[in-house]
């Protein structure tokens, strides 16, 4: 067993039966699910961003490698399999519509990644032209900072497809996992008084 394996079974409980990590969420009620801000009903209601933030760093933790499972707890609702639906259908839209937000910034990326290139070429290709007027300091000057521009915008877009565009890939794959994850409750009876 791998060292990261043993250190995430001592965070998350491990589903015996699909063996995908579990994460749990301990709330109140149903509506702990949703943004109290928003006054929607329950079917187009938006989720509470402390509650996605939570899912997410959670996430964060696991391997890509593996999926994972999501466990409501409650402790002062009533089971109600309807509202069990909507809530399970509300968090596969959210993360679909997030998915294509993430894959229109994939595309903005690499558009801006071929501007940035094209501008660099421009720069370099220029610099080249004012190389031949070494003698005038005002032309050195100009193409010194020329080339300076073109390298500049030729990090730009190496730092975009290789740093920016693998970020977004990285949570593409964490919200596709939360599509396909199981979603479960489970509820505490409350001590009588």
């Amino acid at each position: 067993m791998r060292k990261i394996d043993s250190l995430l079974e001592r965070i998350y409980e491990k589903n015996s039966l699909n063996g995908n990590y579990i994460i749990e969420v301990s709330l109140n009620n149903y509506a702990g699910i949703f943004n109290d801000w928003d006054h929607a009903p329950y079917k187009r209601k938006d989720i509470d961003p402390e509650l996605i933030t939570f899912i997410q760093e959670s996430i964060d933790d696991i391997p890509l490698e593996y999926n994972v499972d999501i466990c409501f707890y409650f402790s002062e609702e009533e089971k109600n399999q309807e509202r069990e639906k909507i809530i399970v259908s509300r968090l596969r839209t959210y993360y679909t519509i997030y998915i294509e937000i993430k894959k229109n910034k994939i595309k903005s990326i690499l558009k801006n990644a071929i501007i940035y290139m094209l501008i660099s070429s421009l720069l370099l290709t220029s610099s080249y032209f004012g190389v031949l007027y070494r003698e005038n300091i005002v032309f050195y000057t100009l193409t010194e900072i020329i080339i300076v521009g073109g390298w500049v915008f030729l990090w730009e877009a190496i730092s975009l497809l290789m740093f920016e565009r693998r970020k977004v890939n990285i949570l593409i794959n964490n919200y596709k996992r939360f599509i396909v994850a199981d979603i479960s409750f489970r509820y505490k009876k409350l001590p009588e008084e």
